[in-house]
């Protein structure tokens, strides 16, 4: 093992009772200010001068590249890092490796034994929003202020001899299984520790639930903080939704009985993994779902974000960010990130080519119409803001209306029910009435019998399906599902 890839342990009391005594907990960076947290994960890389504007244009291209590396925190920067913070903290809570209970949730029997005392502090943290809007970088920043591997050696003047892996990283494999997903669980725990010792435990042959019960094993050996788990959303394409529902249940098993804290990140496509099982949905809100939608045009965080890319222009003449520039720059982006980085940077690369001194409306134009003709129809369905164009590009719908898009689905799922539970008690109270003698009085059917034609599931696509139901009689204004 390669220690010398680790952070040795060094303990400072936070002064919360609830962590202190917590060797996992005291050795972890302090607390974080917002002050601090926007000086430790802001990135302003150096910005072009006159002197580096009059270089070689070949040698301007390559400048153009540290856009990429400008990270300028905003308000949901601050807010994801004190949830991870707390998601990390609270989970080490109930892992305390000097408790007795903690010891016996160790040893590889303890799934066998009932009632050993352990009770999971597990939380799971949602980050959700659209492709290219910064979500994985952000986490990035924020997870690498945390070493990832502390060695132990002495708490207190006791021997204390482990490896604590604070977070690990994993990618959903893109065809959503559950043996991909094992593999990189494994491959991203001998990169953390820097050792080839489990990747081999990914190979074809071996079972599968062998290897989920090593996962789970493994997490509680090396005490992992927080399991990362990002491209959520290639679990929905998970064959027949079997390896799917499987290791969304694992997830479970790993909050709830390993007591690992998970973080689940992912475009909004992934939503509907937690519409339609409770437990699922319940973990996915453990500590609020934080979303990272697009910017309105009049966002002032938008206007912040543009006003501090303009400055890495490497043009000869640079000129000031007017109204009309960033009006312009909206069109063309419709306020999503990844797409103001890359029209910033081909624009650049337009002008050094052409020898054009300075960008206009126009050159920022013409260079959306040539070199972004691959992203004319998302951002045509954005700029639309018709939610049936921007449906055809699941994961650049906002998260509210994605939402949305599944609360009406299962209102109508619920219509659906509830109509062929009208029928059924309507075919019930006609057999009684048949079996009673004639003098008794008749009920009154209870849907529409005779020429009346039952009533229908199918709704309205323009109207609000709760109002469509209110008006069929199916449930009560003031009345709740």
């Amino acid at each position: 093992m390669n220690d010398f890839i680790f952070s040795p342990a060094d303990y400072v009391p936070t002064g919360m009772p609830q962590y202190d005594g917590n060797p996992l907990i005291e050795c972890l960076p302090k607390i974080l200010s917002d002050a601090d947290v926007v000086r430790c994960i802001g990135n302003a890389p150096a910005r072009p001068d006159d002197a580096e504007r009059a270089l070689d244009p070949k040698l301007r291209g390559h400048g153009i590249n540290r856009i990429k590396d400008v990270v300028v925190p905003f308000e949901i920067h601050l807010r994801l890092e004190d949830l991870f913070s707390q998601l990390i903290r609270y989970g080490y809570t109930g892992r305390n490796p000097l408790h007795a209970a903690t010891v016996r949730h160790r040893l590889p029997s303890s799934a066998e034994i009932k009632g050993h005392g352990f009770m999971s502090t597990a939380e799971t943290m949602t980050l959700i929003g659209l492709s290219g809007m910064g979500k994985t970088t952000a986490l990035n920043s924020i997870a690498k202020l945390y070493p990832q591997v502390i060695s132990h050696s002495r708490y207190n003047q006791q021997i204390f001899i482990e490896t604590q892996v604070v977070w690990l990283k994993i990618e959903c494999p893109h065809d959503g299984s559950l043996r991909g997903f094992c593999t990189a669980f494994f491959s991203s725990l001998d990169a953390a520790l820097g050792i080839e010792k489990y990747s081999s435990r990914g190979a074809a042959g071996r079972s599968i639930s062998v290897m989920l019960q090593n996962i789970s094993q493994l997490c509680k050996t090396y005490f992992i903080g927080a399991l990362i788990i990002d491209e959520m959303q290639h679990l929905c394409s998970s064959r027949g939704g079997l390896d799917r529902e499987q290791l969304l249940n694992f997830f479970v098993t790993l909050s709830n009985d390993a007591g690992i804290p998970l973080v689940y990140v992912g475009t909004n496509a992934m939503l509907p993994l937690f519409s339609g099982v409770l437990r699922n949905a319940r973990r996915a809100a453990g500590m609020g779902p934080i979303a990272f939608d697009r910017f309105t045009e009049d966002d002032p965080f938008w206007v912040h974000l543009v006003s501090q890319l303009w400055a890495y222009d490497w043009t000869k003449a640079p000129v000031p960010l007017t109204g009309k520039l960033l009006s312009k720059i909206y069109d063309l982006t419709q306020g999503n990130t990844d797409f103001l980085a890359k029209l910033l940077m081909l624009v650049q690369r337009h002008a050094i080519w052409e020898g054009i001194d300075s960008i206009t409306p126009t050159v920022l134009q013409q260079v959306y119409d040539i070199q972004m003709r691959l992203l004319h129809k998302p951002i045509e369905a954005l700029r639309s803001g018709d939610p049936l164009q921007i449906a055809d590009f699941e994961d650049m719908m906002p998260t509210k209306d994605q939402i949305a898009q599944m609360m009406n689905y299962d209102l109508a799922r619920r219509a659906d029910r509830t109509h062929l539970s009208l029928i059924t008690q309507a075919a019930i109270v006609a057999v009684e009435h048949a079996e009673k003698p004639a003098t008794e009085p008749t009920s009154k059917p209870v849907v529409p019998v005779g020429n009346n034609p039952a009533p229908t599931a199918h709704f309205s696509e323009g109207d609000d399906v709760q109002i469509q139901l209110e008006r069929r009689g199916w449930v009560d204004r003031d009345s709740a599902w």
